[in-house]
């Protein structure tokens, strides 16, 4: 037995050490379990409550853009963002976190967009981006887009040194043919305070239950933003699961996002870009001769269903140089002053049309019955009426005499004479019967074109120079009745005695008379409708300010029969994963011109004139034996008769074909461009070489 217990006590001594741990384990478990749940039992259920769910939303890729033919003009691309996590970067140790966006700032420096920047200037900049971004801190926000490789580098080598700081690819907008239809396409960057109600009252948006907020990407212009709704997509939605440090702990997919619809536009690329080349070619060809010739647009649209097939404005824009951060030069370029970029001047730049104008004087003159076509009028002041109406008006262009002048010769030759007699004759007649007509075809009336920023231009009669002049004078006046009223109120009080007050009422009745006679003299001067506004009208000058959109429309009303169309230019929207049409616009008819289709005939018919013979752009088109159509040269003054700008022009032209069954009209202007036929011209003539395959 002795041998037997000598063999059992090794094993027994290690079964009592077992126990012995074993005991020791469970003692700790016991007390850790004690401690846990009956010691700091309320400080954990504590804790334990402040852990929530949040509802995170998950952004959408947003939807292409397209031409007619389905070339692409607008996607969403990968592209490395550095980022920034404002949970991660709490997480910062030994330093506070505001050390750490100071460190970020000194490695980004060398590629931040604003060079001169310093690094504490890029570090109140990132600052400010954290501070807007407290709204919402579960989700990273970008600080620069498109990060090199090399700063990739330099943020993975130092990352440790940069918690919440991270280099990710997400989706960005990209515009991969640049500059081309640059303003009509427009840019995506974060939504702003006052924009999210005015996104929040698109019907679309409240039929689907979109809701706007704070972070989110929207169109700031163009297609991009007046169909935000269709290219937005639909917000996915993650829940979050948060302690109460605000820290994420495990995520779950609730929903995923669908991917905005495809717009496909009514523009076709080719034609597009062939318009945008030749309106620079013809903007440094004014520069040659005028400097500050940098501006200038064109419109080439259907004219038998309003649809848009080219809309061009210089100076250009590429809607990529409006992504993430923006130089100073950047916003300078794009949004300051009277050259910025931004501006789509076909439909948000306003100019006199000059001798553009003048079929609708004619159509007016026609329709009111103050002439014929076949009317002769001498090309002399004399034909103005007396001394004092000729002074009023205004010597034939460039000096010249045309001698007898009907009306099909006057818009060959366009006559300032001719057309000024007619303007005087049609205003006599019907002081309102030119801006009717005017805004029958589109001028001086918002068109509803699908696009945001339309200007609606002025089309000028006696009623609206009242209108808009009369309610100045009438403040004038009353604040000038008002203030003697008040002066005197103090006298007359402390006038000492009857014979006092008696003299300072006649001096206050004297003032209030010469207010009167003042107020007279200015609805004389410059509220009444004169001799010289008639004459200023009928020629395109004068208080007439139209955009492009609003020419080319018009020349479309008068060639198609006297149908007025709503201009667009989004043709259709698809769904990306079906490739159904989601929904189609369809030409609509705003309204019919009250000018006969004989009256209509007749203009259309000069129109052709100046193309031909003796006409003013008879040379533009003298190489192409295809064309036929009509047009019409205009040569506006910027400035008012004996002013320094006096001197200087615009040149524009309208234009149409074929003559038989028209299918488009063009309308251009070129900045200091002088004669419209020689600049604007040669734009019109490239946009119809292009789209009717002319060699």
């Amino acid at each position: 037995m002795d041998d037997e217990e000598k063999e059992r006590k090794p094993y027994v001594q290690r079964l009592w050490g077992l126990a012995v741990v074993v005991t020791v384990v469970f003692t700790i478990l016991s007390f850790n379990l004690w401690r846990l749940q009956i010691a700091m039992g309320s400080y954990y259920a504590a804790m334990a409550k402040g852990n929530v769910m949040q509802t995170v939303p998950i952004q959408p890729t947003r939807g292409d853009i397209v031409d007619r033919s389905g070339k692409l003009l607008v996607t969403s691309v990968p592209e490395f963002v550095l980022t920034l996590d404002w949970l991660g970067l709490q997480e910062a140790s030994q330093t506070s976190w505001k050390n750490v966006v100071k460190r970020l700032a000194t490695f980004v420096k060398p590629y931040w967009p604003n060079t001169s920047e310093s690094v504490d200037l890029i570090t109140e900049d990132i600052l400010a981006m954290i501070q807007n971004h407290q709204w919402e801190r579960y989700r990273t926000m970008a600080i620069l887009p498109n990060v090199p490789q090399t700063l990739q580098a330099v943020v993975a080598e130092h990352q440790e040194e940069l918690p919440g700081v991270s280099v990710e690819a997400v989706p960005v907008r990209s515009y991969p043919e640049h500059t081309l239809a640059g303003q009509i396409l427009g840019y995506v960057r974060e939504i702003s305070d006052p924009e999210i109600k005015e996104f929040n009252k698109d019907p679309d948006a409240q039929k689907a239950g979109l809701e706007y907020k704070q972070g989110d990407l929207v169109g700031k212009d163009g297609v991009e933003k007046s169909y935000d709704f269709w290219l937005h997509g639909k917000e996915g939605q993650e829940q979050v699961e948060v302690d109460n440090n605000a820290r994420p702990i495990a995520k779950t997919m609730i929903q995923a996002p669908e991917p905005g619809k495809t717009i496909q536009l009514t523009i076709d690329a080719k034609l597009q870009q062939v318009v945008e080349t030749e309106l620079d070619n013809q903007i440094h060809k004014a520069q040659q001769t005028h400097p500050e010739a940098q501006a200038g647009a064109a419109v080439v649209i259907d004219v038998q269903t309003g649809r848009i097939l080219a809309m061009a404005s210089r100076p250009a824009m590429d809607p990529n140089d409006l992504t993430g951060v923006i130089s100073d030069d950047t916003a300078t370029r794009y949004f300051k002053g009277k050259a910025a970029a931004s501006l789509n001047r076909a439909l948000s730049g306003v100019y006199p049309p000059g001798s553009t104008f003048k079929m609708l004087t004619a159509m007016a003159a026609l329709k009111a019955g103050v002439i014929t076509p076949n009317e002769y009028i001498d090309d002399s002041m004399a034909s103005l009426g007396s001394a004092s109406a000729q002074i009023q008006g205004f010597p034939e262009w460039g000096g010249y005499y045309f001698g007898k002048v009907d009306l099909y010769r006057g818009l060959a030759k366009s006559s300032d004479i001719y057309f000024q007699v007619l303007g005087r004759r049609v205003f006599d007649a019907d002081p309102e019967m030119v801006k009717q007509l005017a805004n029958e075809t589109g001028l001086g009336v918002l068109s509803g074109v699908d696009l945001p920023g339309e200007v609606k231009g002025i089309a000028p009669s006696p009623e609206w120079k009242k209108a808009y002049y009369q309610p100045y004078y009438d403040e004038q006046r009353q604040k000038k009745l008002a203030a003697i009223d008040s002066d005197y109120a103090v006298k007359l009080a402390g006038a000492p005695d009857q014979k006092t007050k008696d003299k300072l009422q006649k001096e206050k009745d004297s003032k209030k008379n010469q207010v009167e006679v003042w107020y007279k003299q200015m609805l004389s001067q410059n509220v009444d409708w004169h001799l010289y506004d008639s004459f200023n009208n009928a020629i395109g000058q004068g208080y007439n300010a139209y955009t492009p959109l609003q020419l080319a429309n018009y020349v479309a009303t008068i060639v198609n029969g006297g149908q007025h169309y709503r201009p667009y230019i989004v043709d259709k929207i698809i769904d990306p994963v079906s490739g159904k049409v989601v929904k189609q616009n369809q030409p609509k008819l705003l309204s019919t011109l009250s000018a006969s289709p004989d009256v209509l005939n007749q203009v259309k018919y000069g129109m052709s004139r100046v193309m031909t013979g003796e006409g003013t752009a008879a040379f533009l088109f003298a190489d192409v034996p295809e064309f036929s159509g009509g047009g019409k040269t205009g040569t506006a003054q910027i400035g008012s008769k004996d002013t320094i700008s006096g001197e200087l022009y615009n040149g524009l032209f309208v234009a149409f074909a074929p003559y038989d069954n028209p299918k488009i009209a063009f309308a251009g202007v070129i900045e200091y461009g002088s004669h419209g036929g020689d600049t604007a011209g040669y734009v019109a003539k490239a946009a119809f070489m292009q789209y009717f395959g002319w060699k």
